[in-house]
């Protein structure tokens, strides 16, 4: 009756308590076995008893640790952040014309501004395959992607997107034309002339990857366009079908691509293509994280104004970027060496991160 009573009080104990009573029985048996038993005989009982004791505790001791644990997912991996800044460079085509800011007299400033920026992304409008060829050199790292808007191969203006290789692969790029045929060359809506623009779905080099379990870094895309400087329609239907093809092109299993849109629009921020791009992306300049720097309007015909580009009809250069991507820094570039301008346009250049 006493060992039935025991056993009954044990069960309404708490299981905190259970270490604290085997231990109590393990001494009894002891006491007793102290009575009964030679001292070798127990010499030889106490090891294993000690074993018993410790595989009990090591066992009450996984339990709890297994309660402790959070459940974690295999399949989970640590988000990867990237942060790079990107460029639109419209580096104004190679016209004699131009005299003492014609393309030979500031290709090595072209080069210089390009690699003193950090930019590892470059989007450029109206270079001509020789004026691309000579950057291609100068920078190093880097290689271009795009094809000339006259023929699909080398004949007339670019939009090329320069990749420095050393932190990105590019992994599928390619050219469209601005038109209702833009699988082939040919002139859009009342354009004046072929339009055109490049995309490259790009990924980060493994030396970028933050986080050792990313296995995968996740790509994103670029698209830069240079739309026409006539045709209204034809820049209102250049960004309705820029934004097809990114919708397109930056489908993934998860989630869209973080998706960089840039370029030489012809157009002031309230056009309607502009604000065609505005109710899907949002503007680096008006969203920036730290104050814009640099002029206003991006366009100045070569011309050094000592008042500065101020007006804000003359910023026709952009870059987009969609809701996975943020600004945190935006500059218009208006360095000036041996008294001139390195395009007619200011290079952009922001810094982005997702």
């Amino acid at each position: 009756m006493k060992t039935m009573k025991t056993m009954k009080t044990m069960k309404t104990m708490r299981i905190t308590d259970i270490g604290q009573i085997q231990l109590q029985m393990q001494m009894g048996v002891l006491a007793r076995m102290r009575t009964t038993w030679t001292s070798q005989t127990i010499l030889r009982v106490l090891p294993v008893l000690g074993l018993i004791v410790f595989l009990m505790a090591f066992a009450q001791n996984r339990m709890v640790h297994a309660t402790i644990l959070p459940e974690t997912n295999p399949q989970e991996k640590t988000p990867q952040e990237v942060t790079l800044r990107a460029m639109t460079f419209n580096v104004r085509f190679d016209n004699p014309a131009d005299g003492e800011n014609r393309w030979e007299l500031r290709r090595d400033f072209a080069a210089d501004l390009i690699r003193n920026s950090g930019a590892s992304i470059i989007g450029t409008q109206e270079g001509l395959v020789h004026q691309l060829d000579f950057l291609d050199e100068a920078l190093s790292d880097f290689r271009y992607v795009g094809v000339g808007r006259d023929d699909g191969a080398k004949a007339g203006e670019f939009t090329a997107i320069f990749v420095d290789t050393t932190q990105f692969t590019i992994r599928d790029s390619g050219t469209f034309w601005l038109s209702e045929t833009p699988e082939r060359p040919s002139v859009g809506w009342d354009a004046s002339m072929e339009r055109i623009a490049t995309y490259a779905v790009v990924v980060p080099a493994v030396q970028r990857v933050v986080s050792s379990s990313t296995t995968n870094p996740e790509p994103f895309l670029v698209i830069n366009a240079h739309f026409d400087h006539i045709g209204e329609q034809a820049r209102l239907e250049s960004a309705r079908l820029i934004m097809q093809k990114a919708q397109e092109l930056s489908q993934s299993p998860r989630m869209p691509m973080p998706v960089i849109l840039m370029g030489d629009f012809n157009a002031s921020t309230r056009t309607p293509p502009i604000q065609a791009f505005l109710e899907h992306y949002r503007d680096a300049f008006e969203i920036s994280k730290s104050l814009p720097e640099g002029p206003v309007s991006t366009f100045t015909g070569f011309i050094i104004k000592e008042s500065g580009y101020r007006e804000p009809e003359g910023r026709i250069d952009y870059v987009f970027v969609n809701e996975r991507v943020d600004v945190m820094s935006y500059r218009a570039m208006d360095e000036i060496r041996e008294g001139r301008y390195v395009s007619d346009h200011f290079p952009v250049l922001v810094e982005v991160v997702w």
